[in-house]
């Protein structure tokens, strides 16, 4: 038997081709791992960008939409509406003295379906919008003038949207035009909507009713808020805020004038803080957290109302946070001073119209990156 032994020499002696290394070293090893990391976190940083850069364009097409049929529903209905200069109504506070046809359009109740006279769900502007613009069924809003005055249908709005039981028909069958696509417009469920809603009674005490009410969502599936301006808003009261220390609704105009907006008209979703709560005075009460959309453990920047906050407060780092700073009128704010007169006019922005604010990537209202038919803020 012939045993053939091949061993292939390198030019120097005791070496062979077979006994070559294959396997890499560990600091090889290490430093491919530390290099693919180091790209990963390069790109996806990068990667979340455009994403939230992506959706923020998305969403400021869902607004650009709204505002098109904000104005096609007021060139139809200002008649209706003439409080505020022909908008759709966003009120959630309780009715305030002096507004013509309180006891059908501002009581929170219009036009959301309930059988009870005296059961008015809490509903916020961010549950107004749909419901005006697209009407609660999705088949268009109901317009006054077309109600039937019999069997006194005019003043029970919560039935125009239903079925009359003896006729299996619609109690009011002519509808406005949609001034909204249904199909084309995001939406969700209040209930659906991510992450954790405030404390149960706290800002939804009508929950059953309204946890099926839609709102129109941004590309984070985060409710866009919208408040509609007083026409007759005074500067004296830029922000409207009726509650005592106890967190409870007072009632009626403000002393300093009618306010241009209401903070509670969407607090549900925003929370609440006093100036105390803001200031760091209070350090015990955070205030009462708004919904969460699971971002971070925070409140947001809105959460106070800043109705009590002088000029100079206003200016104050402390309480950038609040939502009298965040409307104000930015070119008034640049003009404000130490040497600013106390009883100084303040005034907000879209004071005749409307504000519509998207909480952005952060799910914060009142940050940096919400998209709003706001003005940017000047350099």
């Amino acid at each position: 038997m012939t045993f053939n032994y091949s061993y292939h020499f390198s030019g120097r002696p005791g070496s062979r081709t077979g006994a070559r290394r294959t396997a890499f070293s560990l600091v090889e090893l290490l430093t491919v791992i530390f290099i693919i990391s180091l790209l990963i976190g390069i790109l996806i940083p990068s990667i979340n960008s455009a994403r939230n850069a992506a959706k923020k364009a998305t969403t400021s097409k869902v607004l650009t939409s709204v505002r098109v049929g904000m104005e096609m529903f007021k060139n139809d209905n200002e008649a209706d509406f003439r409080l505020t200069n022909g908008y759709p109504p966003s009120f959630a506070h309780p009715p305030i003295p002096g507004y013509a046809g309180n006891d059908v359009l501002y009581e929170g109740r219009f036009p959301f379906p309930r059988g009870d006279a005296d059961t008015r769900p809490v509903v916020y502007g961010a549950h107004w919008l749909p419901a005006i613009l697209m009407g609660v069924d999705n088949l268009g809003y109901v317009k006054r003038s077309s109600v039937p005055k019999n069997d006194n249908l005019h003043q029970r709005p919560w039935l125009w949207y239903e079925l009359d039981p003896n006729a299996s028909v619609l109690y009011v069958q002519q509808r406005q035009p949609l001034y909204l696509d249904p199909g084309g417009t995001p939406t969700k469920a209040t209930k659906d909507l991510p992450g954790r809603q405030p404390e149960e009674g706290k800002f939804f005490p009508d929950w059953e009713e309204m946890k099926a009410l839609p709102v129109i969502v941004d590309a984070f599936d985060q409710p866009i808020l919208y408040y509609v301006a007083d026409r007759h808003g005074k500067v004296t009261n830029m922000v409207g805020d009726g509650r005592n220390e106890n967190r409870e609704y007072t009632g009626g105009p403000q002393e300093e004038g009618m306010p241009f907006y209401f903070h509670e008209d969407n607090e549900g979703f925003t929370g609440i803080r006093t100036k105390a709560e803001v200031a760091g005075e209070d350090k015990e009460n955070p205030g009462i957290l708004g919904w969460n959309f699971g971002t971070r453990q925070r409140p947001h920047a809105i959460a106070y109302s800043g109705a009590d906050l002088t000029p100079l407060e206003l200016i104050d780092p402390k309480f950038r946070e609040s939502f009298a700073r965040y409307i104000v009128d930015r070119k008034l704010y640049q003009s404000i001073g130490q040497d600013t007169s106390p009883n100084v006019p303040l005034r907000p922005v879209k004071a005749d119209s409307y504000l519509l604010i998207s909480a952005g990537p952060d799910g914060l209202y009142g940050t940096n990156d919400d998209v709003t038919n706001m003005p940017p803020w000047p350099d």
